[in-house]
């Protein structure tokens, strides 16, 4: 399936990471976003940054677990899970490629040292960006977002494919979102 707004697929950056890693894409379905059931639809349709939307549904700070990076001349990929409260749960999968050349060299070193999640370094740093999710997808059972994320084996996953645009339109990245069921 080919996104026609540039000719990446649907899942990029996801659909690299898996193929790098000779793991099959999971299986999806695109849903509009009206039709995303609670609480995802609130924590998934909107034009604001994951982080903040998950603490204020968790009501505790959200931290980053990197569990693969890659770095390029001025792109920094990466696959990570948000983890929510002192006890780090796994609540967010993402696959993320960044345009570090977006940033200032202070912001780029804090996104490459990977303790943050890039939408807390967006809000903390006054960077002017917003959301435009592609797509709104719901995932099959998927055994490697289960193993990420610590979900049952019949789970359904629901997420976004999106894009964060800074000033003037420029893409600072493009992100895939799944939460946990």
């Amino acid at each position: 399936m080919s996104d026609v707004s540039g000719g990446r697929d649907l899942l990029y950056p996801l659909s690299l990471f898996r193929r790098d890693g000779g793991a099959p894409l999971p299986g999806f379905t695109v849903v509009e976003g009206g039709a995303m059931p609670e609480p995802f639809h609130s924590l998934l349709v909107h034009h604001g940054d994951m982080t903040s939307r998950l603490e204020a549904h968790f009501g505790a700070p959200i931290t980053l677990r990197v569990l693969h990076c890659e770095q390029r001349p001025g792109q920094y990929l990466r696959e990570v899970v948000l983890c929510a409260g002192p006890e780090k749960m796994p609540v967010e999968y993402g696959a993320i490629e960044i345009d570090l050349d977006a940033f200032s060299s202070e912001v780029r070193a804090l996104i490459v040292e990977g303790r943050e999640p890039l939408g807390g370094l967006l809000n903390r740093f006054a960077i002017e960006y917003r959301s435009e999710p592609r797509v709104f997808i719901t995932l099959g059972p998927d055994p490697g977002m289960r193993g990420h994320l610590g979900a049952p084996a019949a789970s359904v996953f629901h997420g976004r494919c999106n894009v964060l645009l800074g000033a003037g339109g420029r893409v600072l990245a493009h992100i895939v979102e799944i939460l946990k069921p």
